[in-house]
């Protein structure tokens, strides 16, 4: 039995299946691509980095305020996602920052997780609703992140024109209370003088010599008259 038609019908149908899938994997990527256009002009980015490959998802990156280095991790698992076993632990690594970041982009947009599942799932369809809806963008994310906290431009600006933000005032730090003025030290008392040299003890007046008593003058004792004897020659007169 011949098997040829069989295998020429599948072969068509194979091939129709492909043209078929790759017609509505292009119609999406046009309309993701109109759609980040359109949401790039209103985050104040340049819509023309829609077209332009990972360019573009540098700029995703910077709608959802995430830091700059989940570009480089989404980089390198699109450039190694070839690598078998590896290639499905990074795509894995892709989906998981992918939440991530849609989350902050329907929060930046003002909208909850039931816009940022929708998001995840159909990413060309809802950027197509946050560009053409009446969505405002209002970056939350607070400054020093992918998107450097640059306030949201107008529509059709390009995000390179944005002036720089103004430097912060420096931080004067709260004055600090100063200390109470010591109070100054009680006056020191002087110091004790030396007393004065004790006079050297008088010593008290000698009591003057007591004088001896003048000789007391024996007694006189009365001359009797020497009677010479009778009969004898009184003595002659001293010569002078």
């Amino acid at each position: 039995m011949n098997y040829s038609y069989s295998y020429n019908a599948g072969g068509g149908a194979a091939a129709a299946i492909l043209i078929v899938v790759w017609i509505i994997a292009m119609i999406f990527a046009i309309l993701a691509i109109i759609g980040l256009w359109k949401t790039f002009n209103k985050a104040g980015l340049p819509g023309w980095a829609a077209i332009i490959p990972f360019y573009n998802e540098y700029n995703v990156v910077k709608l959802s305020n995430r830091p700059t280095y989940f570009f480089w991790i989404m980089l390198g698992c699109s450039l190694f996602a070839w690598i078998p076993l590896l290639g499905w632990l990074l795509m894995i690594g892709l989906l998981v920052l992918w939440i991530f970041m849609a989350l902050d982009i329907a929060a930046n947009f003002g909208q909850g997780t039931g816009f940022a599942i929708l998001l995840i799932i159909f990413p060309s369809i809802m950027f197509l609703i946050l560009g053409f809806g009446h969505y405002q963008f209002n970056r939350i994310a607070e400054p020093g992140s992918a998107g450097f906290g640059a306030p949201p431009m107008p529509a059709g600006s390009s995000y390179a024109a944005v002036p720089p933000p103004p430097p912060a005032a420096p931080q004067v730090a709260p004055p600090v209370p100063a200390a109470p003025p010591l109070q100054a030290a009680p006056p020191v008392a002087p110091p004790l003088q030396a007393a004065p040299p004790a006079a050297p003890p008088v010593a008290p007046p000698l009591a003057p010599p007591v004088q001896a008593a003048p000789p007391v003058a024996p007694p006189v004792l009365p001359v009797e008259p020497l009677v010479p004897p009778a009969g004898s020659t009184p003595p002659p007169p001293p010569v002078q």
